[in-house]
């Protein structure tokens, strides 16, 4: 497939080289900022433009990676009759590109994006379109990447939006504040890494309980101990925010699993 890229960072840039390697062809890259623009177009064997007025007009499919907040003005600088332009947000709805194509979609890759390619080479898809016709062919396209996808409404993908947030952008806040603690008093953050693998790859589906992750929980909260817990909170005196957030994850652990045994005494009723 060819393919322009309206954009040059990370969701972008990550993006194209995975095209590039699977065999698509990036015809162009737009950017505004032209030095950015120019050293991802020459990574991806690519030309470059600064233009809107100068994009190509007879590409396979064109990606819009701009920030969410640039999304709403982009009819205002560019249409493209009949031929079909997605967007990569997570939380923007497919409508705002109806002003710039009557094929219009979405193509957000439910991965965590930054500098280079995501480490476990995998990156999925949610995916809309305007068109059936349309929807097919982006659906053929992620499958021709080795990547899943689903089919969604705006509606399921801003859910799923906030859903990536829970598994991703809170727990890497945790490691980071974990990785501190370990810094403050001289121990290796990388003893920790076997337990943060072992985290995830419970979830894994040929693990039976893992599709309520709960049922994994472990931990001071998990046993309702006390003793650890207050003892947890005085280490952490020095660093109130972080204390505060120990604290109010504890009472969530301990009130979730009293919901959860409530459940399962209805059910057992």
């Amino acid at each position: 497939m060819k393919i322009v890229l309206i954009g040059a960072g990370n969701v972008a840039g990550s993006l194209g080289r995975i095209f590039v390697q699977q065999g698509h062809q990036v015809l162009q890259v737009m950017n505004r900022t032209q030095e950015k623009g120019e050293r991802l177009a020459r990574d991806l064997g690519a030309a470059f433009t600064p233009d809107f007025s100068s994009i190509i007009p007879d590409a396979d499919l064109y990606i819009v990676a701009l920030a969410d907040r640039a999304l709403p003005e982009l009819m205002l600088k560019w249409q493209l009759h009949n031929r079909l332009v997605v967007h990569t947000a997570g939380t923007v709805p497919m409508a705002v590109l109806h002003g710039v194509s009557n094929r219009c979609g979405v193509l957000y890759p439910l991965q965590s994006l930054k500098g280079t390619l995501p480490a476990s080479g995998s990156v999925p898809f949610l995916i809309q379109a305007a068109h059936a016709d349309d929807l097919v062919q982006l659906e053929k396209f992620v499958r021709s990447i080795g990547s899943s996808c689903q089919s969604v409404s705006d509606h399921q993908r801003l859910r799923m939006h906030v859903s990536a947030v829970w598994v991703n952008n809170f727990p890497n806040l945790m490691f980071s504040i974990a990785y501190r603690l370990c810094q403050e008093h001289q121990l290796s953050f990388e003893l920790l890494l076997p337990l943060i693998r072992e985290t995830v790859l419970r979830l894994e589906p040929a693990n039976e309980p893992a599709k309520d992750p709960f049922n994994w929980q472990t931990g001071p909260a998990m046993r309702e101990d006390h003793s650890t817990i207050r003892r947890h909170l005085e280490l952490m005196s020095p660093h109130p925010d972080w204390k505060d957030l120990y604290e109010h994850l504890t009472e969530e652990i301990i009130s979730y699993k009293s919901q959860v045994l409530d459940t399962i005494t209805q059910k057992a009723e």
